[in-house]
């Protein structure tokens, strides 16, 4: 028997390739594109709360404000929605804003920080400064009882004050995007 290290390398090939191979499906030429959705289609706006943004998205609302101030182009977040956008800017600060349509104002936790009831744009709102920490800050607007849009920010360095001041501006450029429910 031959034990040489070499040869015994190439006996054990056909054996590696025939697994490889058993693996692969054959490939058919095109581009790859999502077949329908197994989610149950929704019912309309007024008798759904989860369409109260319809097709608002996130995004659409974050990018005007955070590009002309060089932040870096907004990318889609999913941590307190499915409608979630985020921006940073390296050295100063991350935003966020998201369309909440399970849960309004009064849901919503504060964190490390306070709720302080405000308005924005004539709607009921809340401001947290302090959210999570220093240099942070959460602004969330009431679409209906049971639906918001919160814009966060978290600063590199700077105070309460300032993040508050930046989602602010992130809420208040928002606001007339935001549908209006009676």
């Amino acid at each position: 028997m031959d034990t040489n290290p070499r040869s015994l390398k190439l006996a054990g090939l056909p054996i590696a390739l025939s697994l490889l191979l058993s693996g692969c499906s054959q490939e058919k030429p095109g581009n790859a594109v999502p077949g329908p959705s197994s989610a149950a289609p929704s019912s309309s706006q007024s008798g759904n709360p989860a369409n109260v943004f319809g097709d608002l998205k996130a995004c659409e609302l974050l990018e005007p404000t955070t590009t002309p101030k060089g932040f870096a182009a907004p990318e889609i977040e999913r941590y307190e929605s499915d409608n979630g956008c985020a921006a940073q800017k390296r050295g100063y600060a991350s935003v966020s804003i998201y369309l909440v349509p399970e849960a309004g104002i009064d849901q919503l936790s504060p964190g490390q920080g306070t709720k302080v009831p405000t308005k924005v744009g004539g709607r009921e709102a809340v401001e947290i400064p302090g959210d999570s920490g220093t240099e942070a800050c959460t602004v969330a607007i009431a679409v209906t009882p049971t639906a918001r849009m919160t814009a966060s920010t978290s600063l590199n360095e700077g105070t309460n004050e300032e993040a508050c001041a930046l989602a602010r501006e992130l809420a208040i450029a928002a606001e007339p995007k935001l549908p209006k429910v009676s």
